[in-house]
């Protein structure tokens, strides 16, 4: 079985490979939206629509406007939810295509051709940055410059909203990239493992009590 693999998916992974396989493999338990999660597609719609249409912000969320406004000034070609895909050997390709290996979907990008420059956000509404982790920044990163060979570097940042907060990173063709593909190829072939070898452990952590999965399926809920 061909994987193809995100961010998130890989994080789902580390976080739990039992959990990962029931939900994700076999697709047998979704995991549910909570008020939190709503919240953040809400949040995620109103940047959106601002950046991409400036549809003003609605009255409950116009006390972030300083983190979406300044993104609106970027020179360049500004995307949102932009669905890049990329293949095993880093090539790109479409989000949906038959050999995709890595997806991701950035919230915000600028795409400065000219000067070689892209900047990428993604916007967090948790109410902490304490664990924030770029690592989803870099691979982002990585993915931009596999779908624009014009940019060289990207400037990244975590907006994270709610908790006032901004985490920044900076990636460069030269110096970053082969580090990074390294880095998420070896990630993606532990998984690759535990399909070959019909091995997924659980990882019980305090996290258990939000898992979707039910006690017959894990000794740890």
């Amino acid at each position: 079985m061909a994987l193809t693999h995100s961010y998130s998916g890989i994080k789902d992974f580390q976080g739990c490979g039992r959990r990962y396989h029931q939900v994700r493999i076999l697709r047998k338990y979704k995991q549910g939206d909570t008020t939190a999660t709503l919240y953040g597609t809400a949040v995620h719609k109103a940047f959106e629509e601002y950046l991409m249409h400036r549809t003003p912000l609605p009255e409950t969320f116009q006390h972030f406007e300083n983190f979406v406004v300044p993104l609106s000034k970027f020179s360049g070609d500004i995307q949102c939810e932009a669905k890049l895909g990329v293949r095993q050997d880093f090539t790109p390709c479409g989000f949906f295509d038959k050999a995709v290996w890595f997806r991701g979907v950035p919230d915000f990008m600028a795409l400065d051709h000219a000067k070689g420059i892209a900047r990428v956000a993604d916007f967090k509404t948790g109410k902490s940055s304490r664990f924030a982790d770029t690592s989803q920044l870099e691979l982002m990163a990585a993915m931009i410059m596999a779908h624009h060979p014009t940019i060289n570097k990207v400037k990244g940042a975590l907006l994270f909203v709610v908790a006032g907060s901004v985490i920044k990173s900076e990636y460069t063709r030269e110096d970053d990239l082969p580090e990074i593909w390294s880095k998420w190829a070896g990630a993606a072939s532990m998984i690759q493992e535990a399909m070959d070898n019909g091995v997924w452990n659980a990882r019980p952590s305090g996290l258990c009590k939000f898992c979707p999965l039910p006690g017959s399926e894990c000794e740890h809920r």
